[in-house]
């Protein structure tokens, strides 16, 4: 069974940036944000979890560091880059938020964004930074409580997830609190990341049992997926009782997207534009949301949206094959696929480690 990064993957993580980025232009989809973006968390779940069970297949454990070192090297330089660029934007059109900018980029580069806003401080251009403080802090402690699973629970792991995705999911939509917390906080939006850790034990585990099941068609939740993202929307007081379990929904359809993209294929998923779009996701998430929120071109209307989107789509590529490409070559330099000097000394020296499917 194929992990590693594939074209209908990339098409998946495509269709999650797309969903984002339509919602965000004042487009009739404004559930795409929340399916977009709980589509990337499964999305994340699904690859990382993927990536700790080979590297635990393969070596009898986890190398943190080379594991941390791998994620930061692939989140840290373009971000760094955009946080550096985005001042200039704010001076250039003499936005009055970069006198808070400072405190913003600081939250956002220590992944505690959502938790400072949810305290009561708005980060401005930055505020859609939130999803990559809750993914950064899923990446810090999932693997902690991944290496305890194994060491104590191992024949049991499956379930033992699969049961904590199950009662976080219903913590999510039970739980009642203000929107904002609803929004953006790590607790409410663990379920979507632990849904696609399930699907990731799950998958493996059929592997191991040479399980082979049938190819299955990644078009139709593809198209389920766009199509529950157009749910009719109002305003948020009075979608609010309708947002968490809708992103219920929406990750149960994402754990049946991620999981037909694995197991199947398809022309529409894997074709170059939503490929492109896959590869280019984290800048342009980045970018997008940065440009329309600035004061950019006047006020906020769907043809200006569209154009800055136009925009992001070419900073993005640049941000690719500027930074995001060149940094990821410094992998090989660092050793950071390879196994540890612990992992080599408890199994015997072997070949290169597993690689990244993130990458």
């Amino acid at each position: 069974m194929q992990h590693s990064r594939n074209r209908e993957l990339d098409g998946v993580r495509g269709l999650a940036i797309l969903l984002v980025v339509v919602a965000h232009s004042g487009l009739p989809v404004r559930w795409g944000a929340l399916s977009g973006v709980t589509l990337f968390f499964v999305l994340s779940g699904y690859l990382i979890t993927s990536l700790l069970i080979r590297e635990w297949d393969q070596w009898g454990s986890v190398s943190l560091w080379r594991f941390w070192g791998r994620r930061g090297l692939r989140l840290l330089p373009a971000l760094v880059v955009f946080l550096a660029l985005v001042p200039v934007l704010l001076w250039a059109t003499g936005d009055a938020r970069i006198a808070s900018y400072p405190t913003a980029a600081l939250a956002s580069v220590l992944y505690v964004g959502n938790w400072v806003r949810i305290a009561g401080t708005d980060l401005g251009v930055l505020n859609h930074l939130w999803t990559l403080s809750v993914e950064e802090q899923f990446y810090v402690a999932w693997p902690l409580a991944f290496i305890a699973l194994m060491t104590w629970a191992r024949p049991h792991v499956l379930g033992i997830v699969v049961a904590i995705a199950g009662l976080a999911t219903v913590y999510s939509v039970w739980l009642r609190a203000p929107f904002i917390r609803l929004d953006i906080s790590t607790e409410t939006n663990a379920f979507a990341l632990l849904l696609g850790v399930a699907l990731a034990f799950a998958l493996a585990s059929m592997a191991r049992r040479a399980w082979h099941p049938p190819r299955v068609s990644v078009a139709i939740p593809f198209a389920v997926m766009v199509a529950a993202s157009a749910f009719p929307s109002h305003d948020v007081e009075t979608d609010h009782g309708l947002f968490r379990p809708l992103g219920a929904v929406y990750a149960i359809l994402g754990v049946w997207l991620v999981a037909s993209a694995v197991l199947g294929r398809s022309r529409v998923v894997a074709s170059p534009v939503m490929v492109f779009l896959g590869t280019i996701s984290y800048a342009l998430y980045l970018w997008h949301q940065a440009l329309i929120n600035s004061t950019l071109f006047g006020d906020r209307a769907i043809l200006r949206n569209l154009a800055l989107i136009a925009v992001a789509v070419v900073l993005s590529w640049l941000s690719w094959v500027l930074v995001e490409r060149p940094a990821g070559r410094l992998r090989g330099r660092l050793h950071l696929d390879e196994p540890s000097r612990r992992q080599q000394a408890a199994v015997g020296d072997g070949p290169t480690g597993p690689r990244d499917p993130l990458r």
